[in-house]
Formats: C-alpha cells, structure tokens, sequence
C-alpha cells in the first residue's frame, strides 16, 4: 500500500508493509525517517517555513509550516519509540529556481528549519541523505516495506 503525504502534513507507520511518498517537492522540504529495527517510519512534508504560514484551508483542515508540523512530527516519532541514534534520515526538496534572488530562495530558508530542529536528537551522520537545492524535479519515499528511505531527483534513485 502507498500513501502520499500532502502538502503540510505527516504520517508515521509501525509494522505495516507500507509505503509513504510526497509528491513533487519544489521548494518545500521532505523529511523522511526509518528505525529499521523498530519498523516505524515517518514522513513529513512541507512549503512553508514559519508558523504564520500556517493555513487552515477549511473547516478542521489545516496545512502546517515546518516551524509548526516538524516538532509535532519527531515527537511522536520519539514517543513511537524511533531509535534516532540508529534511524535513516533523508531529506529532499529545497530546490532553488535558476532565476531567484538570494533572498527569495525559500528552499535554503525551508531547509535550515528542519535542520534546527533535527539538532536536538541525536542522529548518527553516517545515517543520513540530503539533497537539497536541486532545479529539477524531487520527490522522497519512506519504504517500511522494503526497509529503505529513496530519493528521486529528476528521474534518477538513491536510496538508504
């Protein structure tokens, strides 16, 4: 079974032979999250970075910025059990335009709040994918079933 995860939201499975996919991620960020031995996986997906961003597009229907949905995210991760020292990481998105300012890459600014957040725990490096800043097409998958974390970047796969 796959399960795309929209546009600021997450999802987090345990023991399922299931899939979790974003979408296309532009400037937004994906942060993918595996504790192989645990079976739990996460994933999170969003465009914007800061909490005044956050928007509820209809009556209980809210889209999170990262300042928001992030720490929501890895706390119950860490609640679930997720061994961070041992999980996979991977994060993907971020892209920059050929043709944007500096200080309108919302991709660079989208990728230092995950990393702000990811601080606090204690990842090993070894253990970790980013492929940030890209002008091409990237989308990222959560695979819980077959026990890897896959990036696509226009076309091409890595996996971890």
């Amino acid at each position: 079974m796959i399960i795309k995860v929209s546009k600021g939201h997450y999802q987090i499975v345990e023991k399922k032979k299931i899939i979790l996919r974003t979408g296309f991620l532009g400037s937004g960020i994906g942060l993918g999250i595996i504790d192989k031995e645990n079976e739990i996986a996460g994933l999170c997906h969003y465009v914007l970075p800061y909490k005044e961003h956050d928007i509820e597009v209809e009556e209980g229907e809210v889209v999170l910025s990262g300042q928001t949905m992030i720490p929501l995210f890895l706390e119950e991760l860490e609640k679930k059990g997720v061994d961070f020292a041992s999980a996979g990481v991977a994060i993907a998105g971020g892209s920059k335009y050929k043709n944007i300012s500096d200080f309108l890459n919302i991709g660079e600014i989208n990728f230092k709040v995950v990393q702000s957040f990811l601080m606090k725990y204690p990842i090993n490096p070894d253990n970790v994918i980013v492929r940030i800043g890209f002008s091409c097409q990237s989308f990222l998958e959560v695979n819980l079933k077959e026990k890897i974390l896959k990036i696509n970047l226009n076309g091409e796969e890595e996996t971890l």
